[in-house]
């Protein structure tokens, strides 16, 4: 089983050798680690010309956005699976690769989830993302964080990639319309694998109101029953996982 890392980058120099050391220390050899640069005008391109590791592949040119270099990496990819890490994240569990290799080869399924560790933000808190099985992702309010998330190549490509028009919020929206397809397969790798910066697109008092704005108008459009409730729901899941 083949897999493809995609990791988008825009002037990432002070986060992105942390994320390749600890996707090169993964055990597991069967994989390819795609950066997909959106012309970066800092150290980014440097760092990781420099960075020994012959599974590099860099693609530096202008894109839409975060989510438009998430659908490059997707078409440009040979995995069999994906997984789409930030380039201020790291993989915490060096046999994860390794072990959902294992789990992949010998049954089907379209999107394998994980449990997340935030970094400790501003006022020192950090927070658990402790997913569940698929009942508790079905739960409203809940949804998989796409960091940790192996998704079959051609399951993206047949659910038509991420939709551009969210800014912030579109890797919501693809678990919010694989939740509505009863077709999808998951499975719940039960253990931290990811710890997550929590700055991003998403962070801050002003994207935080645009991400929810967007979440809640997928919402609508996947016809959810009573979306603003889903968005309430979802907030306070996050204020009780913090720590």
């Amino acid at each position: 089983m083949f897999i493809s890392i995609i990791t988008p980058t825009f002037n990432s120099e002070k986060t992105l050798k942390n994320c390749l050391t600890s996707v090169k220390n993964q055990k597991f050899e069967d994989y390819e680690h795609i950066i997909i640069d959106n012309c970066s005008n800092d150290k980014t391109i440097q760092i990781i010309k420099k960075f020994n590791n012959t599974k590099l592949r860099l693609i530096s040119e202008d894109d839409k956005g975060i989510y438009d270099g998430m659908n490059k990496g997707i078409s440009k990819s040979f995995g069999d699976y994906l997984l789409f890490l930030n380039s201020d994240d790291q993989l915490i569990d060096q046999f994860f690769l390794f072990n959902v290799n294992k789990i992949l080869s010998k049954n089907k399924i379209d999107i394998l989830y994980s449990n997340i560790i935030y970094k400790k933000n501003l006022l020192g808190l950090s927070r658990k993302y402790i997913v569940g099985d698929i009942l508790n992702v079905n739960k409203f309010g809940n949804h998989i964080p796409h960091p940790g998330t192996l998704i079959k190549k051609k399951y993206l490509i047949n659910m038509e990639y991420f939709d551009l028009k969210y800014k912030i919020s579109s890797d919501f929206d693809f678990f919010i319309r694989a939740k509505k397809n009863k077709n999808t397969s998951y499975y719940y790798y039960n253990k931290f694998t990811v710890l997550m910066s929590p700055g991003g697109a998403s962070s801050g008092f002003q994207n935080i109101v645009k991400a929810n704005i967007e979440c809640f108008k997928s919402l609508r459009k996947n016809k959810v029953r009573f979306p603003l409730i889903f968005i309430m729901v979802k907030l306070l899941r996050k204020f009780s996982q913090l720590l």
